[in-house]
């Protein structure tokens, strides 16, 4: 595994600071896939939240004076010596360095030529180096707004040896590589990622991670008992369905108060069932089951309303409800909801923006006084079916739910990592050198 260090001009890591963000999101994507990993920072630094991780170790640099301005001051040559000396233990003990804006920061031009006065003083040192460029003003720009300064400039277009840029999106390739006089090969498209587990329980963040749900195209879930009359099997079927369309799904079943008699057979009827259908053990999850020997009684309150936090749909067969509290905390989460069209105080109480179909209740549909609705289907899988094609249709047309979608798969904390950045990690050490 790659001996890797992240090396900020950080001084404390400030709230408010993207880039100390930014630099915390890297640690919890390295730590997550057990990398022990090196962040550089100003001494005087006090490691708080991801820095405290045991995976994580600090290492300080002297507090050198900076300035936003472009001029080299009087203790120039001094201070790049200290930081040179720092530098050079470091880079011995490092495969990649990964920076931030310091090869662009007038305020790190101290740290700047540091840095590549020991990769040309020590060439046993092979480190390769990934440069974030956070910053969109160009250099030229910068250094006449900064006061000047002939230093800054030269460094700029001088190339920073085994290197690699880093830009957020594939139209400052061009742009990135023109500031630093390189060939747009060097330049690397790697997006900023959202981290969806922040704030979540323990319990919640185990079954997004461990089931990959992030990634997934549709993921539901249903609270219920597991009382016939809340037909989760339905759920299931709906949900089998949208994966014969190509999908990858989840489809969580929130079962509590249901460890005895006809609520153990009705699971594992159900499990039979999804196991006779092709679901595979990720794709259904009866969460009183996760990760345990024996179903448990019930699970926090905290842990649903963390999962409503990334599903996008919410089916509701149920044959008989009051109100139905999930469906409205499913919705409040931004979730597409599925009702029972055979229960018509659901219209009452959640309007025309869910979808409705037919799953039979307890009641007569056509009064809402007490009896019974049945439907019947001559088709039943076509009649799932068309259900999973509307889901798509609303998953990739809804452009809220579009949007966080893409966000949810494609720059979750894990899929920029092994996406973009592992691969970057691999490279030969010297391979980009100049």
């Amino acid at each position: 595994m790659k001996r890797v260090s992240i090396i900020t001009t950080f001084a404390s890591a400030d709230e408010a600071y993207s880039l100390n963000r930014v630099v915390q999101d890297q640690i919890k994507m390295f730590v997550a896939s057990d990398y022990k990993i090196k962040v550089i920072v100003h001494e005087g630094f006090k490691p708080i939240q991801w820095y405290e991780h045991p995976l994580v170790e600090i290492i300080t640099i002297p507090n050198v004076p900076v300035s936003n301005e472009t001029k080299v001051d009087k203790t120039f040559d001094e201070d790049v010596e200290k930081l040179e000396n720092a530098f050079k233990t470091i880079l011995e003990e490092t495969d990649v360095a990964i920076t931030h804006d310091i090869i662009y920061q007038p305020a790190a031009i101290k740290h700047n030529l540091a840095l590549r006065n020991v990769i040309k003083k020590n060439s046993e040192i092979k480190t390769n180096f990934l440069h974030w460029i956070h910053s969109a003003t160009k250099p030229s720009i910068l250094s006449g707004l900064r006061g000047g300064g002939s230093k800054y400039l030269s460094l700029m277009n001088e190339r920073f040896p085994r290197s690699l840029y880093i830009a957020f999106n594939s139209y400052s390739i061009p742009r990135i590589a023109s500031w630093f006089n390189i060939e747009e090969g060097f330049v690397k498209y790697v997006p900023h990622p959202h981290d969806f587990l922040e704030g979540k329980c323990k319990l919640a963040q185990e079954i997004i991670f461990k089931n990959n749900l992030l990634e997934k195209d549709v993921l539901c879930l249903y609270p219920c008992r597991l009382d016939r009359g809340k037909q989760p099997e339905v759920v299931i079927k709906i949900m089998n369905q949208v994966k014969e369309t190509g999908r990858s799904i989840c489809c969580m079943i929130g079962d509590f108060h249901s460890t005895a008699g006809d609520k153990v057979t009705y699971r594992e009827e159900m499990k039979n069932m999804a196991r006779d259908m092709g679901m595979t053990p990720t794709e259904l999850i009866f969460l009183s089951e996760f990760d345990r020997k024996e179903p448990i009684y019930e699970l926090p309150h905290q842990v649903m309303t963390d999962l409503f936090d990334i599903t996008n749909v919410f089916i509701l067969p149920s044959r008989s409800e009051t109100y139905s509290l999930v469906a409205q905390e499913a919705a409040a989460k931004r979730n597409l909801l599925i009702l029972n069209q055979d229960f018509p105080p659901f219209r009452s109480i959640y309007g025309d923006f869910a979808l409705y179909r037919q799953f039979s209740s307890n009641i007569d549909a056509l009064t809402g006084m007490d009896g019974d609705t049945t439907t019947t289907y001559s088709d039943e899988t076509g009649y799932y079916r068309d259900i999973a094609t509307y889901i798509n249709y609303v998953m990739e047309n809804t452009r809220v739910m579009a949007g966080h979608n893409m966000i949810r798969k494609d720059r979750n904390i894990y899929h920029v990592f092994r996406k973009y950045i592992e691969p970057l990690l691999m490279v030969e050490p010297g391979k980009y050198n100049y």
